[in-house]
């Protein structure tokens, strides 16, 4: 489990995610090819995730997606032949993701072990901190179009 308090004094910060995810659980291992370059790999049961506003792909631990994701109910009519409608086809989900990520902006490079293989991340990307405590990077503007700032009630 996380620690708040402890990630605050770190600079961390927590944000929601306002975008779709589509998203499939693969029945064997499969290895994704990020927009950097990158290889991860997902296991079993795992999800492939993917974004319909720039086809970007990521991995997802089953638990931890099961714990992270409701199923999204209200999305937008799909067009027959969008990106969207041949996700669907091809047996992916639309995905709201529920829990808070916490978050801060990177000063400078490094690589980040993900629980899915190690990632290149550069000055002005964000290190994303999950429930589990699991660390990924996210492209800065790609963070900045897809999440807002928590504010706990």
């Amino acid at each position: 489990m996380i620690d708040a308090g402890e990630l605050s004094k770190q600079g961390f910060l927590p944000y929601r995610k306002t975008t779709i995810t589509y998203a499939k659980q693969m029945p064997t291992g499969f290895a994704v090819r990020l927009l950097n370059g990158d290889i991860i790999y997902g296991r079993a049961g795992d999800f492939a995730c993917v974004s319909p506003e720039n086809n970007e792909r990521w991995v997802v631990n089953r638990d931890i997606f099961n714990r992270t994701y409701t199923i999204a109910l209200n999305t937008e009519t799909l067009r027959s032949g969008s990106f969207q409608h041949r996700l669907i086809r091809q047996g992916f989900k639309p995905f709201q993701k529920h829990q808070v990520t916490w978050a801060k902006k990177l000063d400078f490079p490094m690589v980040i072990k993900t629980i899915e293989g190690d990632v290149n991340a550069k000055a002005g990307d964000y290190l994303c901190v999950g429930i589990e405590g699991e660390q990924w990077p996210q492209n800065g503007a790609r963070f900045e179009a897809n999440y807002v700032r928590f504010e706990a009630v």
